[in-house]
């Protein structure tokens, strides 16, 4: 049987926190009940909410197993994990990474009156709010890093250059021509990566493959 607006699968999760929901949540969860890709711009067509993507996030949050693969969403599992509810520095915590940090983006090594405290691994992923997994990003920097997090399918964060970038050298700004930046995007793309990310694995296979004159 088909619900009439939604077009799909009716359905019924059993798990008690899901009377708790908002009203945008339950249809997403419903359009992605069936387990099957569904495209980002059928759940905005539906639910009628610009944000829908952050509604998605919070629903991962909470223990909904929704994976990503551009723009298109899929539920891996009927069943809700145990999820977390989500939590916010303390004012020592900041205190703490400000000082490590020396209050400067560790993206872009800029100071900036918008600083702001970015979880490394991102609660969505069962990150915590610990120390350890913060870091001081600048809005644009953390604004950049959500765009990436939101569509990345890499099982882990851990070589993740925005996550930690402190493993990486400096950040540089390259100006593509528009053939050689469609490629790297559909690339990208296929991969779940940022483009960023592919331009550093082809300059570091490029370096390595030519023989040093030290």
């Amino acid at each position: 049987m088909e619900t009439e607006k939604t077009n799909v699968v009716a359905w019924q999760p059993d798990d008690i926190s899901f009377d708790k929901l908002s009203r945008v949540k339950k249809r997403i969860l419903e359009l992605l009940w069936k387990m099957e890709w569904v495209d980002g711009a059928d759940i905005f067509q539906v639910v009628q909410q610009t944000y829908y993507d952050r509604r998605i996030r919070e629903l991962r949050e909470s223990g909904w197993q929704i994976e990503t693969w551009g723009k298109k969403y899929r539920l891996i599992s009927q069943k809700k994990l145990s999820g977390k509810v989500r939590t916010y520095p303390s004012a020592k915590q900041k205190q703490a990474v400000l000082e490590r940090d020396k209050g400067i983006c560790q993206i872009c090594h800029v100071s900036d009156i918008h600083m702001q405290f970015d979880h490394k691994v991102p609660l969505e992923r069962q990150g915590l709010t610990e120390v350890e997994n913060l870091q001081l990003l600048c809005r644009t920097c953390n604004v950049g890093k959500r765009g990436i997090c939101r569509h990345c399918i890499i099982s882990t964060c851990d070589e993740c250059p925005y996550a930690f970038p402190e493993l990486y050298g400096n950040r540089f700004i390259v100006f593509l021509d528009e053939i050689t930046a469609s490629r790297a995007k559909s690339q990208a793309d296929q991969r779940g990566l940022s483009e960023s990310q592919i331009l550093s694995e082809i300059v570091t296979q490029y370096y390595k493959d030519k023989p040093s004159k030290t």
